[in-house]
């Protein structure tokens, strides 16, 4: 590790997704770089009609005369995550650019981080009772292929 760099390095194994979000937006906020992994495996609360439904207008929006024209949203878990986290980030200037190149998202855990210490954030798991979806299965029912 370099000296005077700071690094968490977060599992998101069964986290929810928004939560754990603030949490890495404020650490980007300090300065701090963070490497989120297992996005695919993040969960979003609510019921499973609702979000597949705004997340499928979100895709679909397109301009109404060329297709090929208007915002296009990726459908892969980290990029659907990493907005997420790029939503939260103040809006002054260049500094939401620099912040958000200290975030590396993976959907899941690479090589060379395997034996690495992660942190998972126990207060933030998602409780059973709850009707939740994994990105993954978002991602699948947007048509995603990664």
């Amino acid at each position: 590790m370099i000296k005077g760099f700071v690094m968490m390095t977060i599992d998101l194994k069964g986290l929810v997704a928004g939560r754990v979000a603030t949490k890495i937006a404020k650490a980007l906020i300090n300065g701090e770089s963070v490497v989120a992994v297992n996005a695919e495996s993040v969960v979003i609360v609510g019921r499973r009609e609702n979000i597949v439904e705004k997340y499928k207008l979100r895709v679909d929006a397109r301009v109404l005369s060329n297709p090929h024209f208007g915002p296009k949203y990726s459908r892969v878990p980290s990029n659907i995550f990493k907005k997420m986290v790029r939503n939260m980030l103040p809006t002054k200037g260049s500094t939401k650019d620099r912040m958000i190149k200290k975030l590396k998202v993976y959907n899941l855990v690479p090589k060379e981080l395997a034996k690495e210490k992660m942190e998972s954030f126990e207060d933030y798991k998602c409780n059973e009772r709850h009707s939740f979806m994994t990105m993954k299965e978002l991602s699948l029912e947007l048509g995603a292929r990664w």
